[in-house]
């Protein structure tokens, strides 16, 4: 263990304030690796080569030629191997890339997130930047190539596949966290807002898996998917505005505070004073993080504050909120504010379930129990396409309402 040092070096990485890059002597000693001549020893490059994957943009892409040599060779095949000129300048691709290696910056949790995703016909992937000062900096790079079916999926779900992928890749900075994915196909964007009949099995199973984390898609033109220019896209989140006073007040009228300071809790409650203010709070300190006890008067406030940056799931908020703030049985409190979310019920793709058949019991009286339906689309009349339907059960008096579409807001 090394302490007071400007940087050190742990498993072939070189670490320092500024963040991590390969050793200079590993990539020497890789950066003169002799041309292979066999699978066996092609292998042994490409391994090496992808123990530094994460430093090395659209590494699958650049590799697919010397990939391509392997074919379906075994393990341990000493075949020679017959070099063609784009084999030959992959090689030497790889090398400078490896020699010319990205500096990575260390995460910092209250930077900026963007995920960068991309996907050509043989391979996906996708960089994740966070913001320092008025630049971005790359955290990791993802790529890989894609399989023979992969390669038969249309545009669309080639590059679906790269959000997918680059999202479980970078799953450990990612959750609980809010970013915006960056990608140069625009039909993406709205993958959201699709009609779920119009979506297959594995759509469905993407959106699913990636609005868990966010639903926050942006699209930047091809020849502009640079660091430079992706601040420009990313629009402002609309807020609930929350000040240190008004969370000071409500601890003062509440009552449940005090409970807290007077029973026995896992929390270690202390007054603080926030600092370059003249504002007390209670605050628990039993962990590493100073967390701010929230009244019930702002507990939906801070949710929506921090849920709406980019409506995360379930898990991923409670994460998000229990680093910050705390309060009791927010865990459920956290559960019950995400299931109500208007907007991600709106948004996100879930699997339906149909009730049973049931029987309902015979009402007694007019108007006490009614059944409601949607019919079409039907042949348009003076720009109504639909219908809302209503039969009382106990007379059965039918009603009929056009529509001009079915969303939420017109039925309603």
């Amino acid at each position: 263990m090394c302490f007071a040092v400007e940087n050190l070096s742990f498993l072939g990485h070189k670490i320092d304030k500024y963040g991590i890059t390969p050793l200079p002597e590993k990539v020497e000693a890789i950066s003169n690796f002799s041309r292979p001549k066999t699978v066996q020893d092609l292998r042994r490059l490409l391994g090496m080569l992808n123990f530094f994957r994460r430093f090395l943009p659209q590494a699958a892409q650049k590799q697919l030629p010397l990939q391509k040599m392997l074919g379906k060779c075994k393990k341990r095949d000493k075949t020679p191997l017959n070099w063609t000129d784009e084999s030959d300048q992959a090689f030497q691709n790889c090398i400078n890339d490896l020699k010319e290696a990205t500096h990575l910056t260390h995460p910092n949790s209250n930077a900026a997130i963007i995920l960068m995703t991309d996907a050509s016909d043989r391979a996906i992937g996708g960089c994740i930047q966070q913001r320092e000062g008025d630049s971005w900096k790359p955290l990791g790079f993802f790529s890989r190539k894609l399989s023979t079916a992969e390669q038969k999926y249309s545009a669309y779900d080639r590059e679906l596949l790269a959000i997918f992928a680059s999202i479980k890749y970078f799953r450990y900075l990612l959750e609980g966290t809010k970013f915006t994915i960056l990608t140069d196909h625009k039909p993406i964007t709205y993958a959201f807002s699709q009609k779920i009949e119009k979506l297959s099995p594995r759509q469905i199973n993407h959106l699913n898996f990636i609005a868990q984390f966010t639903v926050d898609i942006k699209h930047i033109t091809g020849k502009d998917n640079v660091v430079a220019d992706a601040l420009s896209r990313i629009e402002s989140m609309s807020t609930y505005p929350l000040s240190y006073e008004d969370i000071a007040r409500g601890q003062q009228d509440g009552e449940e505070l005090d409970l807290l300071l007077k029973q026995p809790t896992t929390l270690t409650l202390k007054k603080l004073q926030v600092p370059n203010t003249d504002v007390m709070l209670y605050c628990d300190i039993s962990t590493h993080v100073i967390r701010p006890n929230i009244p019930k008067t702002h507990r939906y406030q801070v949710f929506r504050n921090l849920h709406d940056l980019a409506h995360p799931g379930v898990r991923a908020t409670v994460r998000l909120i229990c680093s910050r703030f705390v309060w009791p049985k927010m865990k459920q409190d956290i559960v019950n504010f995400t299931r109500s979310c208007i907007a991600c019920q709106k948004s996100k793709i879930f699997r339906h379930l149909h009730s049973p058949l049931a029987e309902f019991k015979m009402p007694n009286q007019r108007f006490v129990h009614i059944n409601i339906d949607l019919t079409g689309p039907l042949p348009s009349s003076q720009g109504f396409s639909y219908c809302l339907t209503a039969i009382d059960r106990f007379s059965r008096w039918p009603e009929a309402m056009p529509l001009t579409d079915i969303r939420a807001e017109t039925v309603a």
